[in-house]
């Protein structure tokens, strides 16, 4: 046994560190998918249809998806990828992003507006993109509904159509968005294609960080049909 494990650490250090990372991460999404029930199918190539692409606001002509995971859990069909891009602008320095998306489709056949829970700590670039990719993306002016908590609105903010602002800030109200502050941590959210979107831009994958994703986007999902029903 003693050998063995000088032989791998052996081996390991001349494997590529790039090698190495894809290792950790397919071992993290298997374990992940074994324990909750999806199924596990690695690198898929966005230009095929042996699998249904993962839409939403990363979408791109070059991205590049891997640990492709799909299943049902809590009663929601659910997807979960790993992507990695690297977003240029004009007069932005191009910035490379590594996302872990689940999406989970709604119940709801109800059309419903686009929106977008995102970070202040967003680079610039990201967010020249994004308002340049979804023009009428437009940031809510919280207050219409009640005081929300700082630790919401120190890190969040959320965008939609200026049509349905209303509508956005009923839907994340004061006791969605404390609950959001307190437990989502650094994730993201999007209502897009009758599906909620959890992103978590992380350059190492972990158990925990993969449950908390699914916790949130379950509750924040059921928030939408309830809401919608």
């Amino acid at each position: 046994m003693a050998f063995k494990a000088q032989a791998k650490l052996f081996m390991n250090a001349f494997t590529p560190a790039k090698v190495l990372q894809s290792r950790l991460h397919r071992r993290i999404f298997t374990q992940f998918a074994d324990k909750v029930g999806l199924v596990y199918f690695g690198y898929v190539d966005q230009r095929s249809d042996e699998h249904r692409l993962v839409r939403g606001l990363t979408v791109s002509a070059r991205h590049r998806d891997n640990h492709y995971c799909i299943g049902s859990y809590g009663g929601y069909d659910i997807m979960l990828v790993e992507r990695r891009d690297t977003i240029h602008f004009p007069g932005k320095p191009a910035r490379s992003h590594n996302w872990i998306i689940m999406t989970l489709d709604l119940h709801t056949s109800r059309d419903l507006p686009h929106i977008f829970l995102g970070l202040h700590a967003h680079n610039e670039t990201f967010y020249a993109h994004l308002f340049t990719k979804f023009s009428q993306l437009t940031k809510v002016p919280l207050g219409s509904y009640g005081r929300h908590n700082t630790t919401f609105t120190g890190r969040y903010a959320i965008y939609t159509e200026p049509a349905h602002m209303l509508d956005a800030e009923a839907l994340f109200n004061p006791e969605v968005t404390t609950i959001i502050g307190e437990s989502f941590g650094s994730l993201t959210a999007e209502i897009a294609d009758g599906c909620v979107y959890i992103y978590a831009e992380h350059s190492r994958p972990t158990q925990q960080l993969l449950e908390r994703m699914l916790k949130s986007g379950l509750w924040l999902s059921q928030v939408v049909d309830r809401s919608v029903l």
